[in-house]
Formats: C-alpha cells, structure tokens, sequence
C-alpha cells in the first residue's frame, strides 16, 4: 500500500510539474493576480485531503478490495476472463462511474454543496484538479469500491485508473490550448483543456454540459457535449458568482464551502 501511494504521488507530482511549466511557458489565459494565495489553498486542500481521506481511508478501501477478490465477489469471476478483459471492462466502468456521478453532484443540491468547492475556483490552471473538498473525496471512494466489489473489478485495474484519471485531471485543468487540428483529433476521444472550460463556466448553459473526465464519448453519446462555451475561449468567466470574492482564497473557506 506504501509503495502504490508513493508511486501515485510521484506520478503524479512529475506531471503536475510538467504541465505547471508547460502553463507558464505558454499561457491561454493572462497572468492571475493572486496566483500564490490561490496555489496555497488548493495545495492546502489537496494536502488535507490526502491525510485525511486519500492515505487512511484509501488504505482500508484497497484492502476491502483485496479481501473481495479473495472470495471472488463480483461479476467478473463468473467468467474465466484474461486480465486484459477486466482491465478494459474495468478502466471504462470506472470511468462511467465518474460521468454519471459528476453528473449527480449537480443535480442532488447536497452532493452540489460538496463539488462547489471545486467550481469555485475563478481561475483554472494545474492546482484546480487538486481542488476538491475531503467529503466528495469520501464519497468518491465508496462509489469506486462499491463497484469494484460489485463487478470484480481488479485492485490493480482500480490503481491503474486511479494513476491516469491523476494525469488526465491536472492536463484538462491546466491552461493551456493547442492548435485547432491538434485540439479536434485529441478531443474525439480525450477530454482536453479547451472542453473543461466551458464546464468550469461561470454560464448555466455551458455549466450543465462536459461533464467527462478521461474519456470524452461519454458526453457525446449522452447528449451533454459542448463543442466550445458561448463566450469566445479566454473570455469565459470561471467560478461561483456567491464565492467570487478574493477572502474565499483561503484553506479554511475552502473546508467550511460545503456548510455555508
């Protein structure tokens, strides 16, 4: 289990540090002007989150994982299947699992007042996909094991989608663009910057759409996709309008967001 956490991190680490230099290097949007107070909370958050919720309770979860494998619960030990069947059966589950859970946080109004921490972000840059509050990270985990359990879904499948939903999330918050030809042949398939923007708007008609993670089909075959936000890309207001104010760049306003 230390040595999947610290991996995770490390994975993790390297390319937040990619795509931090890649965003300064080559900015969509211009220079935030309270660039360190918003890093500071996010990162607080994400370190609050891991120590609380991501190292303790991931620990028990993988461990609740292992000992359903060993008595073969699940869906997919009724069939002698390669572990190339269950990892693809497994990685696009979890990942519809995430669609429609997203999907849920803004509808059910006490799943919204979770996943609003993470909307209210005004800018969008590699720290937002660590923006995400320790009791959605609580209720993310038990939707995932549940399924896990649930279908026989492997803990190194888990792992593994965990470790590229880690990639994928910092590279579509991070803000940066690619050249129309690039942006069109990656989004058929992956969820790029540019497509998590307009649902990072501050708009309700781009508000209710993109809610994929990984996989951008999901969006499209629901009828939730939206090509690009009604505002011109770099004029798209981000965040919350009631949490827009500059005291909300703080660790503490971030933990209380969901009970105010």
């Amino acid at each position: 289990m230390e040595i999947d956490t610290s991996t995770r991190l490390i994975i993790a680490g390297l390319t937040f540090a990619i795509f931090a230099i890649f965003e300064s290097l080559f900015p969509h949007r211009a220079a935030y002007t309270q660039k360190f107070k918003r890093w500071t909370a996010n990162l607080g958050l994400f370190l609050v989150d891991l120590l609380l919720v991501g190292i303790p309770l991931g620990a028990v979860a993988f461990g609740f994982i292992l000992f359903a494998q060993s008595q073969t619960w699940g869906f997919l030990h009724l069939y002698e299947l390669p572990f190339w069947v269950k990892l693809i059966v497994g990685f696009i589950c979890l990942d519809g699992l995430l669609y429609f859970q997203h999907r849920l946080s803004h509808k059910i109004p006490v799943l919204w007042r979770l996943h609003r921490v993470h909307h209210s972000d005004t800018e969008m840059d590699v720290t937002t996909a660590n923006r995400v509050h320790p009791l959605e990270s609580v209720w993310l985990t038990f939707l995932r094991v549940s399924l896990c359990v649930l279908l026989g879904i492997p803990l190194l499948v888990l792992i593994f989608y965990q470790i590229s939903l880690n990639v994928i999330s910092i590279f579509n918050h991070a803000n940066i663009r690619f050249p129309e030809g690039i942006e069109r042949a990656i989004n058929k398939f992956l969820v790029t910057p540019a497509i998590h923007e307009t649902h990072h708007s501050s708009h309700v008609k781009d508000f209710d759409t993109n809610f994929a993670f990984i996989f951008s089909f999901w969006d499209r075959f629901f009828g939730t996709y939206k090509a690009q936000s009604i505002k011109h890309s770099g004029e798209v207001i981000l965040g919350i309008d009631q949490f827009r104010d500059t005291k909300e760049m703080n660790l503490v306003s971030l933990l209380t967001m969901p009970f105010r």
